[in-house]
């Protein structure tokens, strides 16, 4: 799965979670089944929410950002009725117990990265290096991360194998 050298290097400092695995989290909580019935959830499978869980067991930390949490709750908040509540519910219980850590909106407005990548990936660059590693799903996030020599991993390539 992951490789043990960043298994062990980040063990105990924590990863850093994207908004959309964080979705897949949260919906995968409630019912794997729901997985499908999200927008933000339905090109992931029960053994993508399988393996998301088995990869975060092995941190002391999952590590987060506001910004990353109103990704998040907008798209919960697109859920039908009574499935956007229990998203927000198990959201809730899943926010305390993450790890949050701030990046303040003008550090990240005046980043280079800002333009492209706006807010809450520009945060993400901000915050990572050195510090955590970073999990997502976002290309073009894990290629800027890796090409700065930020520990990335993206989680397509384990569920696909590659």
């Amino acid at each position: 799965m992951l490789e043990d050298r960043l298994l062990r290097k980040y063990a105990r400092k924590g990863i850093l979670v994207d908004s959309s695995l964080l979705v897949v989290y949260i919906i995968g909580n409630l019912d794997v089944g729901h997985l499908a019935k999200c927008p933000a959830t339905k090109n992931f499978t029960g053994e993508d929410f399988g393996l998301l869980l088995n990869i975060l067991a092995r941190f002391q930390r999952v590590v987060t950002t506001a910004h990353i949490l109103t990704e998040v709750s907008n798209l919960g908040g697109k859920l039908p009725g009574r499935l956007r509540e229990e998203f927000r519910i198990v959201f809730r219980l899943a926010i305390n117990q993450l790890s949050e850590n701030g990046v303040a909106a003008t550090a990240i407005a005046n980043s280079n990265d800002f333009i492209r990548f706006g807010v809450t990936d520009t945060a993400i660059t901000l915050l990572s290096p050195r510090s955590y590693l970073v999990l997502t799903t976002d290309f073009p996030l894990s290629g800027l991360l890796a090409k700065r020599g930020v520990d990335v991993v993206n989680f397509n390539h384990l569920r696909l194998g590659a």
